[in-house]
């Protein structure tokens, strides 16, 4: 059976036509859509940037389109107690030019082109292709010329205003090279105080860096209209020393003589005023020129560093850098047995007709400890004088521990003396609940402990003060640029060790000493001289070696203290015992010293007589020529040196000597001839 509907085709497909203008509206629909939402995101995003991240783009634009300048300021100067420079910083001046607007741009002619060549060609002292090729560089900001004055850079500045930048770059120099070298200590490359009085003061000299802000294009050029901020630099203040360059120096030969003879392995050596606690002079050999540190200045020493391994260079380096007198500890020997002296007489253990018997050992516990000599019956005096071991045991055993602790503990051996340099090292000295009787003993004698030079000095310094014990200290005052003075140092009292009393049989004690055998390498006829020489064999492993360390510490006048001096001498070669060692080096510096202060000699008669025959009286050579001084003093048997060293080639009209003129000295004493 047939179905009667009827199917048109051609009706159906009407149905699903769509005709292109519906379809080209559907696709502009959708196309505007996309564009505006895409236009939506950007105006979106650029709000974000331009409102929510405003600040911080413009924070990076500026520091995009500006050049900071650092300025280094001036680092202070050192000088000594008579204001003479120790360390001055000199400023040598950079010069950076924009290449652009001085030489490469379009509208410069080749006049301007060749001013620009010849005025840089005679500011900066260098050859004209060599600032021609600087000029015609890749680079928009170059250095043009360095280690320029600041008169040339000036000159610049002048020609072509902000189109030139002037950097400083400052250097350290020490104009007497390796005197006072350790003390003075060094910088490193940036200025900064790396050791010595350089590092302990660094915060007073360094002074605050300045910045020189100018506006930029981002080729580095700088824009016209552009602003310009300037935060100007502080320079450093200076520092006063106590260093006393004569004593200095005095103290500087004699350690160079010292080193020849003792073939020491090195030695070192402070003068003090026992009163104020001033270090007068502070020296160590082997030394170094500290506008070169990183050698040693003595030829022969050189010789024997350069042989060293990198390892044995740095040791060498750390060591030579080291402050000994404050940063090294060592056992000091017989110098203690002033210590223990004291100690008994203020204790009340021993007085003036307490006798001590030696024959030549004293057994404690399961040992005997000896003496060099056999010394029967002595009074404390005589003890000393003998340097008696025995005798200085049984003091100490008298006391017993704890009190001598205590009064070890009073001289400041338990303590770091407070000096104003970097680098005290702590001493080595047994509590007294762990003290045997033993080391009790040996310690009476100064073995088995250990102490710092400065420590033994200061101790020292208060028989010479009233039993005073007084702060060391280096730097008496802080002055700014004008010399004005900042900060005054006083001298500082630490405590009253032992009574008046005591400490001035202490002196007559060191006195007797030095004028008597045991000292006598240190004994100058005029003037009371009283001392302690000391030797102590150096620990090797669990024993004591052959090897010694020898040492003096001495005063003068006796009647009334001017000058402390402590002298160790390291591993000595060819000579043995501080009274031969120390000895002659305490002898050199003192008298030189002491004339050079104007103390009078004091002679008995047979003294005056023997010393007629070797003394003349000092010429005067101030207000003269300096080669004509010369030939006058070495007419008359004396020596010269020229402070400072720098004019020792030059001539000049003398304005002050030392010794002055009259003064009586032996032949062959130095003078010291000044300049302006």
């Amino acid at each position: 059976m047939r179905s009667n509907i009827k199917i048109n085709p051609k009706k159906n497909e009407q149905s699903a036509y769509i005709s292109p203008e519906s379809e080209n509206k559907r696709r502009l629909a959708l196309g505007f859509a996309f564009l505006l939402l895409l236009i939506t995101v950007l105006i979106v995003r650029m709000g974000y940037w331009q409102i929510i991240k405003a600040e911080e783009l413009q924070r990076k634009a500026i520091s995009m389109q500006t050049v900071d300048t650092q300025i280094d300021p001036v680092r202070g100067s050192i000088y000594d107690s008579k204001m003479n420079i120790l360390a001055e910083t000199v400023t040598e001046y950079e010069l950076y030019g924009y290449t652009q607007f001085m030489y490469k741009y379009d509208g410069i002619s080749e006049k301007e082109k060749e001013f620009t060549l010849k005025k840089l060609t005679e500011i900066s002292g260098l050859d004209k292709e060599i600032i021609k090729s600087r000029l015609e560089g890749k680079e928009n900001l170059v250095m043009l010329a360095d280690g320029l004055t600041k008169e040339a850079v000036e000159k610049a500045e002048k020609a072509w205003g902000t189109n030139v930048v002037v950097k400083t770059k400052a250097s350290r120099y020490y104009p007497n090279g390796a005197f006072a070298a350790q003390v003075m200590g060094g910088v490193n490359a940036d200025n900064v105080g790396r050791t010595g009085l350089e590092y302990q003061y660094n915060s007073e000299l360094a002074g605050v860096k300045g910045r020189v802000v100018r506006t930029t294009d981002r080729d580095g050029n700088t824009v016209a209209g552009g602003s310009k901020k300037m935060y100007e630099a502080q320079d450093g203040n200076s520092i006063v020393t106590t260093i006393d360059s004569v004593i200095q120096h005095y103290v500087e030969e004699a350690l160079v003589k010292g080193m020849k003879r003792t073939g020491a392995e090195a030695i070192t050596c402070i003068v003090m005023d026992p009163k104020s606690g001033d270090i007068l002079a502070m020296a160590s050999i082997p030394e170094y020129d500290p506008n070169n540190s990183n050698r040693p200045s003595d030829p022969s020493e050189y010789a024997r560093f350069k042989n060293l391994s990198d390892e044995g260079q740095t040791e060498y380096l750390s060591k030579m850098w080291t402050v000994d007198a404050v940063s090294s500890i060592y056992e000091p020997g017989s110098t203690f047995k002033l210590i223990t002296a004291a100690s008994a007489l203020e204790s009340g253990y021993a007085n003036d007709s307490t006798r001590y018997y030696c024959n030549g050992r004293i057994h404690v516990g399961n040992y005997n400890l000896r003496c060099l000599g056999h010394h029967g019956s002595q009074t404390l005096n005589e003890a000393v004088g003998n340097s008696c071991n025995p005798a200085m045991a049984q003091a100490a055993l008298d006391m017993g521990a704890k009190i001598f602790y205590n009064y070890i503990d009073l001289f400041g051996f338990n303590d770091k003396t407070g000096i104003d340099l970097p680098g005290e090292t702590d001493s080595i000295v047994k509590d007294y609940n762990g003290m045997g009787d033993v080391d009790l003993a040996t310690t009476g004698y100064g073995q088995g402990i250990a102490v710092t030079p400065i420590q033994i000095l200061c101790a020292v310094n208060s028989f010479g003060n009233k039993g005073i014990l007084m702060k060391p200290k280096l730097v008496s005052r802080i002055i700014d640029l004008d010399g004005k003075t900042l900060v005054d140092i006083p001298d500082q009292q630490v405590r009253q060790v032992v009574s008046e009393s005591t400490a001035d049989k202490l002196c007559d004690i060191m006195e007797s000493y030095t004028s008597g055998t045991g000292g006598s390498g240190a004994y100058i006829p005029g003037f009371r001289v009283g001392g302690k020489t000391g030797t102590a064999n150096v620990v090797s492993g669990s024993t004591y070696s052959d090897v010694t360390n020898t040492s003096y510490v001495a005063m003068a006048p006796m009647d009334n203290p001017r000058l402390s001096i402590i002298c160790i001498v390291y591993k000595p070669t060819k000579l043995q015992y501080g009274n031969n060692t120390a000895g002659p080096i305490i002898k050199e510096v003192l008298e030189k010293s002491l004339t050079y202060l104007g103390v009078e000699r004091q002679y008995s008669k047979e003294e005056e007589a023997k010393a007629k025959k070797n003394m003349v009286k000092v010429p005067k050579v101030t207000g003269k020529d300096s080669q004509k001084a010369i030939s006058i003093l070495k007419n008359m048997n004396l020596k010269y040196t020229v402070m400072p060293e720098s004019k020792n080639d030059k001539s000049f009209v003398v304005v002050d000597q030392y010794p002055k003129s009259g003064t009586r000295v032996d032949k062959g004493t130095t003078v010291y001839l000044y300049s302006e």
